[in-house]
């Protein structure tokens, strides 16, 4: 089975994946997000690799693009704004303003395409909250679950970015976080 997880950190093989993964940005943006006008060739060109180490690490083109995708969906770390509301707000905002674009819709597409980077997405995302849970008991806030933030904000905003093609402004983020931190608001925290 082809691995599309984030080899060893440092040495050759994170310099690779870095050349390659910047090579397909940089021709993506050169090209307007046409995934159609890259190839495997073209991509190992740019980030002077052979197209075998490609094909070997992660397998096609659309494997790469997913591996490329979710490496860019998240930021790197939370940001402690100093309450519950804006690190959500700080962290699940500006994710949706760039995939709520073409392009962005594209990217999300492309990850859901392979399974192993979805799931490495998924948890990637999941630890991203349970930072978020984390900052917000050390301050005393009562944040809700793990799979409660999950379901009553990323899940639905991802489901209409890829299907209704809505706006960041339609999506409503601060709203839905609004309204899933009031209803918390008198009942315990989630562990």
């Amino acid at each position: 089975m082809m691995t599309t997880a984030t080899p060893r950190p440092g040495g050759r093989s994170a310099r690779v994946q870095q050349a390659v993964h910047q090579a397909v940005r940089s021709l993506l943006a050169e090209n307007d997000g046409d995934r159609t006008a890259l190839s495997v060739p073209l991509v190992a060109d740019r980030a002077g690799v052979n197209s075998s180490t490609i094909y070997r690490r992660w397998g096609d083109l659309p494997r790469l693009l997913a591996a490329v995708a979710s490496n860019q969906m998240l930021p790197e770390q939370v940001e402690d704004t100093g309450s519950l509301r804006g690190d959500m707000e700080a962290w699940f905002v500006p994710y949706v303003e760039e995939f709520s674009s073409p392009l962005g819709r594209q990217v999300l597409r492309d990850m859901l395409a392979d399974g192993a980077v979805t799931r490495d997405y998924f948890q990637s995302m999941q630890g991203h909250v349970e930072e978020i849970r984390r900052l917000a008991g050390l301050r005393g806030e009562r944040a809700p679950a793990t799979s409660e933030i999950v379901d009553a904000v990323v899940a639905p905003v991802i489901y209409r970015i890829l299907f209704n093609h809505e706006s960041a402004a339609a999506l409503e983020v601060q709203g839905r976080i609004e309204r899933l931190l009031g209803e918390r608001s008198k009942g315990p925290a989630e562990t």
